[in-house]
């Protein structure tokens, strides 16, 4: 591809392991190679891992693995038998014939991956814990060759930027329609077409936080309840609680699976009892007088509003740690929902531009928790924080709720 030569190759997960390093070759300098070598110690190589050693259904991208050095060697199997006698071989010309074959390897060559890199520290970390053979997997690879010369060097490096440069992430919203390992993604689309609470248009599909301001039917966005049920799942003390990167990377088993969507259920099932606003949009057929009621410029439920509801959750999550989970639900119920009040006024909702403000949310969510007695940060550290987001000296803090 391009004056690019390469192999695509089937390699054993162990050989891979043990015959391939990482891209400090690309650098003479050590320092930048000991940079790439920091960038690899992460707990990407532990999920990595762990997704090899736990998911049936694994599968991975290929592999770019450079080569230099020894006397590597391409044998073409020239002659390719069909099994069938309707597969015409005999008209394939011999480019397509010899391109299947072996590519030898003598031993003293060295391979250093260019795209992959924790994958490769990842199958590495699995390896040494004792991978079972079971998942002793062959994995897929391009092979191409580098030269150590500076135009070599050059050449590699770019190859190597580009290949990283270009990688996309998978996107917030492809995780939420599509991922059938992560759990918040698998519950998000079960309540959206199993339950009354998210179906049809009363969420809108959008992977973002942002609502859009043309939306008058529905009470948040996809991407804001997935950070709902991320927040439900990782933080709340419940017999699930569990870490994000588990709950993202390893499908759990169907009945656990069915247990977080009880619990999804639950959370729902508790704001619809103990928030009045909640509850007319969840009982209403027709939810756009709802939703005018409690949000837009006249401002409305902060409840309505995706950093609103995720702050709510946050400190329903928090109390959750002394208190049951309703017993929880039931207690934030008591505090001020209306985005005029304080502590929301100049802090989430900006009254000259009429328009929400994120700037300040880990303040917001302390400042409800002092209110209820369950803030982690002293009331004086506290106070000063509160008046310089607002940059008012004189503020106050709001005034406690008494429970």
């Amino acid at each position: 591809m391009g004056n690019w030569v390469f192999y695509s190759c089937l390699l054993p997960i162990r050989d891979l392991a043990s015959r391939v390093d990482f891209a400090r070759e690309v650098h003479q300098s050590k320092s930048l190679s000991d940079m790439i070598q920091r960038q690899l110690e992460t707990n990407r190589a532990k999920q990595v891992s762990d997704y090899l050693e736990n998911q049936p259904e694994r599968f991975f991208n290929s592999l770019v693995i450079a080569t230099y050095g020894g006397q590597p060697s391409w044998h073409a199997i020239s002659s390719v038998k069909a099994r069938k006698s309707d597969v015409e071989l005999k008209d394939l010309d011999d480019d397509v014939v010899e391109s299947v074959g072996f590519l030898v390897f003598r031993g003293d060559e060295r391979l250093f991956a260019l795209d992959g890199q924790h994958r490769l520290a990842g199958i590495k970390r699995a390896c040494s814990d004792g991978l079972s053979e079971a998942n002793a997997d062959e994995i897929s690879a391009l092979v191409v060759a580098h030269k150590t010369s500076p135009k070599g060097l050059e050449r590699t490096r770019r190859l190597f930027t580009t290949l990283n440069k270009t990688a996309r992430p998978v996107s917030k919203g492809d995780i939420i329609a599509l991922d059938e390992d992560d759990t918040m993604a698998i519950c998000v689309r079960r309540l959206i077409e199993e339950t009354e609470f998210f179906n049809n248009d009363r969420v809108a599909f959008v992977a973002s936080n942002n609502m859009p301001t043309k939306n008058l039917i529905s009470l948040t966005t996809i991407g804001n309840l997935y950070d709902v049920l991320k927040i439900l799942f990782t933080q709340t003390k419940t017999e699930l609680k569990a870490s994000s990167a588990e709950l993202q990377r390893i499908r759990p088993s169907d009945e656990r699976l069915d247990a977080y969507f009880e619990l999804a259920k639950n959370f729902f099932g508790l704001l619809n009892d103990h928030f009045e606003e909640i509850n007319q949009f969840f009982s209403a057929e027709n939810t756009e007088r709802v939703v005018d009621r409690h949000r837009g410029a006249h401002i409305g439920s902060v409840l309505f509003r995706p950093v609103g509801l995720e702050t709510i959750s946050k400190v329903i999550a928090r109390l959750s740690a002394s208190m049951p989970l309703e017993a929880a639900v039931t207690l934030a119920s008591r505090l001020p929902r209306s985005l005029s009040s304080l502590p929301y006024r100049g802090l989430m909702w900006g009254p000259s531009t009429k328009t929400i403000v994120n700037t300040h949310n880990v303040t917001v969510r302390e400042v409800l928790l002092h209110m209820l007695g369950f803030s982690k940060i002293s009331e004086p550290v506290l106070l000063v924080r509160y008046r310089k987001a607002l940059g008012n000296v004189n503020a106050k803090l709001p005034k406690k709720i008494i429970h």
